[in-house]
């Protein structure tokens, strides 16, 4: 269980994101869609995300304009594409040297169809359950289905991901281009506060 990357996604808090920053999480997000809970922007300052490092900046069918803006502003190397951006899209922030994570929401293996078209455009795919507000449910697709998919690019899985089913990875050990996990909403006190209880389980769990 240690194979993979831990990402902590939906963080709104500067406190809440010192004491995350004392586990050995890999990767940090912070969410610009103001149809979120988790909607970073909703504070006055969020200056406190400047210095911070291995971030990742998460979007949801933004003008892309603003999406280089805030990256840029904020020293954002990473960007998660949460909507339905195209292949341009994609491409385009990769020609100005972010790293792009592109999400694709399933439901069934037809969701899968699109990933290949992506595969040269993006650095990796993450794989959500198909909600009706762009993630944040606590719901999960079924994970086996990733068995019978060839996945060329590695990706990240999230949705529904809790101390009650992270031991059903194991059979996802085996397949070489899981990257990395994305945790939120079952491991919160409340929207955009993480809880400190429930993610030092989830260390000892992991033996990280």
């Amino acid at each position: 269980m240690n194979n993979f990357k831990i990402k902590v996604c939906g963080i709104t808090n500067e406190f809440n994101l010192n004491q995350l920053s004392k586990y050995c999480f890999d990767y940090y997000g912070f969410i610009f869609y103001s149809n979120s809970p988790r909607y970073l922007m909703k504070n006055k300052n969020i200056d406190f995300i400047k210095l911070h490092k291995n971030k990742v900046a998460v979007f949801v069918n933004e003008e892309i304009d603003k999406v280089i803006d805030i990256s840029s502003n904020y020293n954002f190397t990473y960007i998660q594409l949460h909507g339905e951006e195209s292949v341009d899209y994609c491409e385009i922030l990769r020609r100005k040297n972010f790293k792009v994570i592109k999400t694709f929401h399933v439901k069934s293996k037809d969701d899968f169809k699109k990933l290949n078209t992506y595969t040269n455009s993006i650095d990796f795919a993450l794989f959500d359950y198909n909600s009706i507000g762009y993630g944040g449910s606590g719901k999960k697709f079924d994970w086996e289905i990733l068995n019978e998919i060839d996945i060329k690019i590695p990706f990240f899985l999230s949705g529904g991901i809790s101390l009650d089913n992270i031991d059903k990875l194991n059979f996802l050990d085996n397949n070489s281009n899981l990257y990395g996990i994305d945790i939120n909403s079952k491991f919160e006190e409340y929207p955009g506060y993480k809880d400190l209880k429930i993610i030092k389980k989830l260390f000892k769990k992991l033996e990280r």
